[in-house]
């Protein structure tokens, strides 16, 4: 099969859906021999992916340029506001409504909401449209939160909508430590707006993680943002961006991985699931944890209440169901129509 994959991005630099496309991409080249070339919204990309072609404007027909090459089925990462700066990109749906190629959409975001004062609220319409009109066009839908499933399904065809966790994009160890054997670190892992958050609003949060497990180091890796050079006379030790294998190996390591995210959408974050797949205790700051949905405070993630041991064991199982290589056959039988296997 030859795959194009869609995306607002690829790295450099650090970023997360072009992170998990590339992953899947070798996923599905390792179990299937897909042969999969990426197609990337931004038109200042310059990366280094074999293949990867940018389109050099945010037209129709710059899409249908940068698709020319036959492809047997395209995978459409479709994140509205990394395709245009308000969440609006009717390029991209109208590029995509006139070629013949099978569609399968992964919708990492939907559409957005907010209050009078955003563009958001004004532009719900407009996104909500796009999304429908996306949804239709594609053979196959595929998203990581309940939420956003239905969401969709008003648009979905038969074969309804996947729900499917998002995977580790660093790795996925075979077997790892007991979390008393592991070394006494909390890691802060992401990109800027994540950690930005972990320590701005959430460093009281991080600051009793780290008084409460006893940490001795608090290990921050990603590119690099401000930040403080202890947490409660802890020290905070700064790794930078480093590769997949390295960062696999801190956290198959380390007592714990903080991470101030919404409960609710945790199975759309990579970060989370690196630290389910590793084994390490997830450990979440919100303003508020709600009771319900698919993951819960004190099972799933840690929030200051718990045994740690447990709860570290409990998120790994719950990876364990939509680990890597079970996704990729779930894409494959998608992308390939066969849905009796999917």
């Amino acid at each position: 099969m030859n795959l194009v994959q869609i995306v607002p991005h690829l790295p450099p630099p650090c970023e997360g859906v072009g992170a998990y496309a590339e992953v899947l991409a070798r996923a599905l080249a390792a179990r299937f021999g897909v042969e999969t070339r990426f197609v990337v919204g931004d038109p200042g990309w310059s990366g280094g992916v074999n293949g990867a072609r940018p389109v050099r404007g945010r037209t129709a027909a710059d899409l249908i340029a940068a698709l020319a090459e036959p492809a047997d089925a395209v995978l459409l990462h479709y994140a509205n506001y990394g395709y245009q700066r308000r969440g609006c990109p009717v390029w991209l749906a109208a590029g995509l409504t006139r070629g013949r190629w099978r569609i399968v959409t992964l919708f990492h975001e939907v559409w957005a909401t907010g209050p009078p004062w955003r563009s958001s609220f004004w532009l719900l319409p407009v996104q909500r449209r796009l999304a429908a009109h996306l949804a239709r066009r594609s053979a196959a839908l595929v998203t990581s939160l309940e939420l956003y499933g239905d969401m969709l399904r008003p648009w979905a065809g038969r074969d309804g909508v996947e729900v499917l966790p998002v995977f580790s994009t660093v790795g996925e160890p075979d077997e790892v430590p007991a979390w008393e054997e592991r070394a006494r670190r909390i890691v802060v892992f992401g990109g800027r707006g994540v950690r930005g958050r972990a320590y701005g609003r959430f460093l009281p949060a991080l600051t009793e993680a780290a008084k409460t497990l006893r940490v001795a180091e608090v290990w921050d890796v990603g590119p690099p943002i401000p930040g403080p050079a202890e947490i409660g006379g802890v020290p905070v030790r700064g790794l930078g961006v480093l590769p997949a294998a390295e960062v696999s190996d801190i956290l198959r390591g380390s007592a714990a991985g903080f991470l101030a995210y919404p409960p609710a959408f945790l199975p759309k974050s990579t970060v989370f699931a690196a630290y389910c797949s590793h084994g390490a205790l997830p450990v979440c700051a919100w303003e508020h944890h709600p009771g319900n949905g698919p993951l819960t405070a004190g099972r799933h993630y840690w929030s200051g209440a718990g045994d740690p041991q447990s709860v570290a064991e409990t998120a790994r199982d719950w990876y364990a169901g939509h680990r890597l290589a079970r996704q990729a056959e779930r894409f494959q039988a998608l992308l390939s129509g066969d849905t009796e296997s999917a």
